[in-house]
């Protein structure tokens, strides 16, 4: 009886170890995959969005999981903790993020900062309501179609078409 036991305790854990790497693998190939062409980019223009950036960021992840959606983050100038804030949240989560020095142009490099099929630009330089601000961030990541983007800016983009 001792042999069967030791064999079958082997075999479950066998088992699970392979359950662990297959569900690893396939978070790391739908990472990859994700993040080669994103359909969506959302461009976020921010200045002095202490209060508001962490749960404006953290929403787009939490509702950006079934599709490939890229962030683009540009402060232009915050005098309070804003470019702390986003610092510490690009180590945590993946997207791009960019201080006043970095891009001086964003009209001029916008092309170059964004590679979805749609680009959508937010305008967070001056006060925002954080309610109507994250309705319509979770009605462009559900796909709902929109009757008024808040402080939104929609821009295409011809050749991100593969």
């Amino acid at each position: 009886m001792y042999p069967g036991w030791l064999i079958g305790t082997a075999l479950l854990i066998a088992i699970y170890c392979l359950i662990i790497f297959l569900r690893k693998t396939a978070a790391g190939l739908n990472r990859r995959c994700s993040s080669l062409t994103p359909k969506i980019s959302l461009l976020f223009l921010v200045k002095n969005q202490e209060d508001s950036i962490e749960g404006l960021v953290r929403r787009v992840f939490a509702d950006a999981c079934d599709q490939s959606v890229e962030l683009i983050v540009v402060d232009t100038g915050s005098l309070d903790s804003t470019v702390k804030i986003l610092e510490l949240m690009v180590k945590r989560f993946e997207f791009k993020f960019f201080p006043i020095g970095e891009v001086p142009s964003i009209s001029r490099k916008i092309r170059n900062l964004c590679h979805g099929n749609l680009i959508y630009c937010f305008d967070l330089t001056s006060s925002i309501n954080y309610g109507l601000m994250a309705n319509t961030i979770d009605s462009i990541l559900v796909g709902s179609k929109v009757g008024s983007l808040y402080r939104t800016r929609i821009l295409y983009r011809q050749d991100a078409c593969v």
